[in-house]
């Protein structure tokens, strides 16, 4: 699907109120298409393991995408698609994507269900708030660990000489020059001057200001849009695909599914995810990141974003060749023994699902550079682990994983941890005592409930 033509029909598309599209289209066709395909979670499995639901919820999926299409939210209309051109959206979806330069050009692709190639890993501070005077040290920390294969959204700038930075302004348009300097600084100084960097600097069109062939974000570097839950998308998101598209990045496209949403459950969510697979494809996207979202709880490693994850990953794998990714969210912050079983056990649940990594950090951090280096290394370990197992096996884990955090969900019950500066020689960039022994510890605990770490 040629993204000129997406374009286009954000302005001639049928006009309708996004209440009309998310009740009519979304919520009303879940409903249908749940009960016509049998999409039913039993309210305990963690990890899906019947195939013939997996692909029932693809077609019941695509169903659901061909009756909604697309709502553009600034003309009010609605992008729609035929099954043709789904049919050839699908088919010329890449199943390879290759990013980086020199010696650390790599390539992510579609992993199938029980893949047992390792996961590609998007790892890095993830969004999380990060202090301009510790954003090359932060960054640097996460691309001198060699498991990670593309760093991931260096973070974002919130102020700059003391001034908060409004979206649209033109400090931050200096922001994301910033964040695109300083982030090619940061893997310069890992010793991984090619390393791919994904990159979001700034929630506005300012952020292109990071594009630099020289010194910043390079054609080489995956871009990250964001579709709207649900099945929505805005004019900054289409208008930053547009150009990056025609500048040649690769397009990592990512949708949150919220459960409890209008999706309800687990099993009819996992019906939007799937639609919404399918839009990033025809909105552009090359790489797809999933966020198994629970409404409740504002976070993604909750039983029902367990189940949720598997199932749509599953439909997915089995059904395209889709390069899908599931991002890490936890209610445990980094310095907690919390923040790793939860990534953990969702790794465990998507990866022998047929997803690749992205992650991990806490849904709600608290203050600046909320993230560690040594976890997300642990992070990709674990990932790595799980491609060697099959999904039944890792349902036994993640279950065990589950028992150990399941009644702490909630952010006020969470672990506060500490922020990079506390978990870390600032002068070395080497993890303290108390945060390396916290990762023996974790690490040892992981291998004795049967995670194959070497």
């Amino acid at each position: 699907m040629n993204l000129k033509e997406v374009v286009k029909r954000a302005e001639t598309g049928p006009l309708m109120e996004a209440n009309d599209f998310l009740m009519k289209r979304v919520a009303a066709g879940v409903l249908k298409l749940q009960k016509e395909y049998n999409i039913r979670w039993d309210g305990k499995t963690l990890v899906n393991l019947d195939d013939e639901m997996a692909d029932r919820c693809w077609e019941a999926g695509k169903q659901l995408f061909l009756q909604t299409g697309v709502y553009s939210m600034n003309s009010r209309r609605v992008i729609e698609f035929s099954p043709e051109e789904v049919k050839q959206g699908l088919r010329f979806a890449p199943a390879k994507v290759p990013m980086g330069q020199g010696k650390e050009a790599t390539v992510a692709y579609h992993r199938k269900v029980e893949d047992p190639r390792p996961p590609f890993v998007f790892g890095g501070p993830f969004n999380a708030d990060v202090h301009e005077s510790t954003f090359v040290k932060l960054n640097e920390a996460f691309a001198q660990e060699r498991l990670i294969d593309c760093l991931l959204f260096p973070g974002y700038l919130k102020e700059l000489d003391g001034l908060s930075i409004r979206p649209g302004s033109g400090l931050s348009s200096r922001a994301a020059v910033l964040y695109g300097q300083w982030a090619r600084e940061a893997v310069r100084r890992a010793g991984r001057p090619g390393l791919a960097i994904c990159g979001h600097a700034v929630m506005a069109l300012n952020e292109i200001a990071c594009t630099s062939e020289e010194w910043g974000l390079r054609q080489s570097d995956p871009r990250a849009m964001v579709l709207i839950s649900e099945l929505q998308a805005d004019d900054v998101t289409m208008s930053r695909t547009m150009y990056y598209q025609d500048y040649g990045c690769p397009i990592y496209m990512a949708f949150t599914p919220l459960v409890g949403g209008y999706g309800g459950g687990p099993d009819g969510t996992a019906l939007v995810a799937v639609a919404s697979f399918i839009a990033a494809i025809m909105m552009g996207g090359e790489i797809v990141h999933i966020g198994p979202q629970h409404i409740k709880y504002k976070q993604q490693t909750n039983n029902h974003s367990l189940f949720l994850g598997s199932l749509a990953n599953q439909a997915v794998a089995r059904n395209s060749h889709i390069i899908a990714t599931t991002s890490h969210t936890t209610a445990g912050r980094p310095g907690s023994a919390q923040y790793p079983y939860e990534f953990s056990a969702l790794a465990l649940a998507v990866v022998p699902s047929g997803s690749n990594l992205t992650g991990p950090r806490p849904a709600e951090p608290l203050g600046y550079n909320d993230v560690s280096p040594l976890m997300a290394r642990l992070f990709a370990e674990v990932g790595q682990a799980a491609a060697k197992l099959s999904r039944a096996e890792a349902a036994l884990i993640v279950e065990a994983l589950y028992e150990k955090y399941k009644d702490k969900l909630t952010f006020a019950e969470a672990p506060k941890g500490q922020p990079f500066e506390e978990l870390y020689d600032l002068n070395t960039l080497t993890p303290t005592a108390a945060h390396q022994a916290l990762y023996d510890e974790v690490k040892e605990e992981l291998v004795r409930i049967g995670v194959p770490l070497s």
